[in-house]
């Protein structure tokens, strides 16, 4: 084709946006089959066009490729500005930027290309300067992308209004823990055994339980190894040995003791009648076998006795995973890899995946 540059840019933008009719279609598609420059000049602008899908993206898009085809090298950060702020009114993080760098340089090349045919020594040193800015400027982009990608929920300054335990079921981020304890809150959360705080969403919950599971909210959280233990639809007999690890204060707090009931206050039969010590905070611990086996939750204790303490029967906690999103999976929690440990060595490896649970009234 020997039309213009102008009119070359023109007819690509029609062809991109599917404007011409049936014969200049085919025409045109002809010239880009016998024209490697044309080919990859086309494939540039659908690259373009797919970044920004917004009704003004055309027109912004056409008339940077003007600026940059009138070969003013002091265009490039000019447009690198306009890109910015033509994003950030739709992407709000800090990873847009990475973006932005990455359109800017992909402009930059063009402007590249289209002025080497000059073989100008002072043109493509000039233009080397201005590619290595840019490439700085996508390093901090960069960084900055990744300091907002790491950053962890804020935990309010306020003292927590209730506080008790939770324990995970999920590597990505799934716990359990008592509905009492956050119910009618919206800032919760899960402090992990570094110390981290971390903001969780309700994700199911089971009213006539008092069972409630809690969703970490980072994306990319993990708990990193598979969970050591297993949550089983047990049915324990009387005098059975069992263990609670919970948080009635700043430090996980181990308790032992039996069953001496198989039903709760009252015959209740979802849960059983533990002698095993029970206090504020450890609501939402989980009760473990001798074997590794979660086979309930604590829920309440009863007040005239220090010893007696109800827990919710783990057949409860099974129905309620049906109700939780498809990225939960209960596989991971239906074997134990601590059936032959020492109870000291059970303990050590089940520590990590039972955390604080803080609420907050603000």
């Amino acid at each position: 084709m020997k039309e213009s540059s102008d009119n070359m840019y023109e007819q690509i933008e029609k062809y991109c946006l599917d404007l011409m009719d049936d014969k200049e279609k085919q025409y045109f598609e002809q010239e880009i089959a016998r024209n490697l420059s044309l080919k990859h000049a086309v494939e540039e602008y659908h690259i373009l066009l797919a970044t920004f899908d917004h009704q003004q993206s055309s027109d912004f898009i056409h008339s940077s490729l003007n600026q940059i085809h009138a070969g003013s090298r002091s265009q490039t950060d000019i447009i690198l500005n306009q890109l910015k702020l033509h994003v950030n009114r739709y992407w709000k993080t800090a990873s847009v930027a990475a973006s932005v760098a990455f359109i800017a340089s992909t402009l930059t090349f063009m402007a590249a290309r289209s002025v080497y045919k000059k073989d100008t020594k002072t043109v493509v040193e000039n233009l080397r300067k201005e590619l290595n800015t840019i490439k700085n400027k996508q390093t901090n982009f960069e960084k900055e992308a990744e300091k907002v990608k790491n950053e962890k929920s804020h935990v309010p300054d306020e003292a927590a209004k209730y506080t008790g335990t939770s324990f995970a079921i999920s590597k990505n981020g799934y716990l359990v823990t008592s509905l009492h304890l956050i119910d009618g809150f919206k800032k919760i959360f899960v402090f992990t055994q570094d110390n981290v705080g971390h903001q969780c969403e309700v994700a199911a919950t089971d009213t006539s339980n008092d069972l409630a599971v809690l969703k970490i909210a980072e994306d990319d959280f993990t708990f990193g190894d598979k969970i050591p233990y297993s949550v089983r639809k047990a049915n324990p007999n009387i005098a059975q040995r069992v263990y609670s690890l919970g948080y009635p204060k700043s430090d996980i707090v181990y308790n032992e003791g039996y069953i001496s009931s198989i039903t709760g206050f009252e015959g209740d039969s979802s849960r059983y009648q533990l002698e095993l010590p029970s206090v504020s905070g450890v609501s939402g611990s989980p009760i473990i076998d001798e074997t590794g086996n979660i086979i309930g939750v604590i829920s309440s204790k009863q007040s005239e006795s220090e010893g007696i303490t109800y827990a919710i029967k783990s057949k409860s906690l099974l129905n309620l995973f049906k109700k939780l999103p498809k990225d939960f999976s209960d596989k991971e929690i239906y074997s134990t890899s601590i059936k032959a440990e020492t109870r000291a060595v059970q303990v050590k490896k089940i520590q990590p995946y039972v955390c604080v649970v803080k609420v907050y009234n603000n």
